[in-house]
This record gives structure tokens, C-alpha cells and sequence, in this order.
């Protein structure tokens, strides 16, 4: 990996030498290292100006390293950086807590992520998935097979989201999805058996009765409809 985090660099460098910022790549295999996917790696590139050109200088080198199996990168110029981290906390508290500067300045060093944007963010995300997730349950409540796959296809979005509540609770939150919903549901008072039950027949599919599929889905409504609640007074 070390070598190709190398050709990288020198490939940015020589693109763009003047204008690059910081090259920095964040995810969970910096946070938990050995036998990671190229998927686990995040990207960020800050250059100094950012425009059509810029993307064109920089586009063989992206095509090489999207082809090594990474995923494409973000872009900010350097006052974006900065600009963005009210708008994106949840993004950027991720990102400072596993990360390694390639090349460049280190932006993440000194920035502070406030959690009263990192409230509204979270609520905005988990309020809005709400609301799509009730629009979704009207076509697919025809069929059990159609709401299961509503749930499974659902739910890990929705706990992505609970780890920042943790957060804002003064809490690390656990890496893994069953460990988030189990905790806070212990944090808020809150049975999220209906949560962790989801996410097993995510794991493992088993085909629900017509019944056992609504009644399923009503209290998996019920415990996001009650998260969100208690997001909103954190």
C-alpha cells in the first residue's frame, strides 16, 4: 500500500505541484489496519484553486487509482476545506478520528467541529430518511417480501446516523452497527430490539409471514420515529 500511497503523491505532485494542498486519505483502514479493502480508504485532494482545469491536469491520475480499485476522491480547494466543516461534521469528526496526511498540510490538526452542527446535521439525515422511509412503506407494504427488503435495505443508513448521537451523548462510538443500536438504546431508555433484529435478517435473509413482516415494520417505525424525537433534544 505504502507504494502506491507513494506513486500517488508523485503523480499529484507532478500534475499539479504549485496548486496542491494536502493529500489526505481517512477510513476505517487507517483506523483499524491490516487486512483492509481498497474500499476502506477515503480520499480527500485540497488544492489552492480548483477548477475545470485543475480536474483535467488531475484526471489520468484519478483514472490510475479509481483503476487500482479505490474509490474516486473528494475535492475542496482550501477555503472550502475549512468552510465545509459546519456543513459536514458528522464527515469531518469521521474523518479526524482515523487519518494520515500523504503530502501536504495537515488541516485536520487544529479543527473544531462544534456539536451544535453536528446535532443539526444529525437530525437533518435521520429526519429526512424518516420521512422517505414512510413514503417507501406505502408501495411496499403490499407484500412481506417487498417490506423486509425495505428494512434491510434501510437500516444501515439509519444507524450510521446513531453514532453521532453517541457523540453528542460524550460517548466513542462502537464501530460495529450491532453494538451502535444496542447502545443507544441503553443510553436513551429505548428498545431497539426491533433495530437489531433488522439488521440480523440483513446477515442472515429469512423469508416473513405476511403478519410477522407488518408487525415488524410498525415497531422499526416506531423506534426510528422515537430516536429522531430524542435527537431533536439532545
Amino acid at each position: 500500500m505504502e507504494m502506491t500511497f507513494q506513486e500517488l503523491v508523485a503523480r499529484l505532485t507532478a500534475a499539479e505541484y504549485d496548486n496542491l494542498v494536502s493529500v489526505i486519505v481517512y477510513g476505517s483502514a487507517i483506523a483499524v489496519p491490516g487486512n483492509a479493502k481498497k474500499s476502506d480508504y477515503q480520499l480527500v485532494v485540497v488544492t489552492r484553486q480548483l477548477t475545470a482545469t485543475t480536474l483535467r491536469h488531475v484526471r489520468s491520475t484519478m483514472e490510475w487509482w479509481h483503476g487500482q480499485g479505490f474509490s474516486l476522491p473528494t475535492f475542496f480547494t482550501a477555503t472550502e476545506f475549512a468552510a465545509s466543516m459546519d456543513v459536514f461534521p458528522i464527515e469531518f469528526r469521521s474523518m479526524k478520528r482515523a487519518y494520515r496526511v500523504l503530502a501536504g498540510e495537515d488541516l485536520l490538526a487544529n479543527a473544531e467541529i462544534s456539536n451544535a452542527n453536528l446535532r443539526l446535521e444529525t437530525e437533518s439525515e435521520l429526519r429526512g430518511k424518516l420521512l422517505r422511509l414512510r413514503s417507501l412503506a406505502v408501495p411496499a407494504s403490499q407484500s412481506a417480501n417487498d417490506l423486509t427488503k425495505l428494512m434491510t435495505e434501510s437500516i444501515v443508513s439509519f444507524v450510521r446516523y446513531l453514532r453521532p448521537m453517541l457523540e453528542l451523548l460524550g460517548e466513542d462510538p462502537p464501530l460495529g452497527l450491532l453494538a451502535t443500536a444496542t447502545r443507544i438504546g441503553e443510553r436513551l431508555h429505548l428498545d431497539t430490539a426491533p433495530l437489531i433484529r433488522v439488521l440480523h435478517l440483513r446477515d442472515e435473509p429469512k423469508e416473513l409471514l405476511e403478519m410477522e413482516a407488518q408487525d415488524l415494520f410498525a415497531s422499526y417505525l416506531n423506534c426510528l420515529t422515537r430516536i429522531v424525537e430524542a435527537v431533536d433534544k439532545l
